[in-house]
């Protein structure tokens, strides 16, 4: 299943499961890829939900020239001849929904956030203990030490457990970082202009993030109008990790936009 859709020089793996109605387009962390959703998807009832592995993850070839993941998610709406989208994104991918919401409003639905990335946010100083971990994941980068790199960020992003199916994933996106090395560009930052979103938005904050991860998803609840807050005790990837309640969200938020 799944296609291979042109974007600019490279290509994006992309899965539609059909049928009418604006799509759940669900969008991926930045350390893992698509198959993050395999648990969640089929909790999604009858809807149209598109997935698409960024460039360098999953089955999507690694990038050869300059992007930006804000960009791909809109050659990716273009390709499905979508005009709205449902957009449903974990960390990195939440970051990249906030992104089109600010700018290109018309486009989304609704927003479903799973522990986001937020451009702009005013993330606080690292208390000494993070201070010291970035320390030892810079080093790690600068001698490409990718067996450090997996070991400080399951430490970090995978607090409720590891299994061999996130070691791998860890593994894949910290090999295709330093493949692509600095060839993906920021999007367009988003917290100063959050106020202006009136799309239904959901937060879903991990007890278990990092406490400025944590942090950010609350205060994000509270700066976007509107926004309904969904804590679960979980890390940083509720879809993996308790995937009803994470359907049952987006669902409710769909139905909002909807009804």
């Amino acid at each position: 299943m799944g296609d291979l859709v042109t974007a600019g020089a490279d290509q994006l793996w992309v899965d539609d499961t059909g049928g009418p109605g604006v799509p759940l387009v669900l969008l991926h962390p930045g350390i893992m890829d698509s198959t993050i959703w395999d648990a969640t998807l089929p909790l999604l009832g009858d809807h149209r939900v598109v997935r698409f592995d960024r460039r360098g993850f999953g089955r999507s070839p690694r990038a050869t020239e300059p992007f930006n993941a804000m960009a791909d998610l809109v050659t990716v709406l273009d390709h499905l001849g979508a005009d709205r989208a449902h957009l449903v994104g974990n960390s990195m991918g939440g970051e990249t929904s906030l992104a089109l919401a600010v700018t290109q409003p018309d486009r989304v639905a609704s927003m479903t956030l799973l522990c986001p990335g937020i451009g702009g946010y005013p993330w606080p100083d690292p208390s000494p203990d993070e201070a010291e971990l970035y320390r030892r994941y810079g080093e790690a980068k600068k001698a490409q030490d990718i067996d450090t790199l997996v070991e400080i960020g399951l430490g970090e992003w995978c607090r409720s457990g590891v299994d061999d199916y996130l070691t791998e994933q860890m593994r894949r996106s910290t090999e295709s970082d330093f493949a692509q090395g600095d060839l993906e560009q920021d999007n367009p930052e988003q917290w100063d202009l959050l106020d202006k979103v009136t799309v239904p938005t959901t937060v879903i904050a991990g007890e278990l993030d990092p406490a400025d991860s944590l942090q950010g998803s609350l205060d994000l609840a509270g700066k976007i109008p509107g926004a309904e807050l969904v804590r679960l005790d979980v890390d940083h990837l509720p879809q993996y990790r308790d995937p009803e309640a994470v359907a049952g969200a987006v669902l409710r938020t769909v139905s909002r936009a909807e009804g």
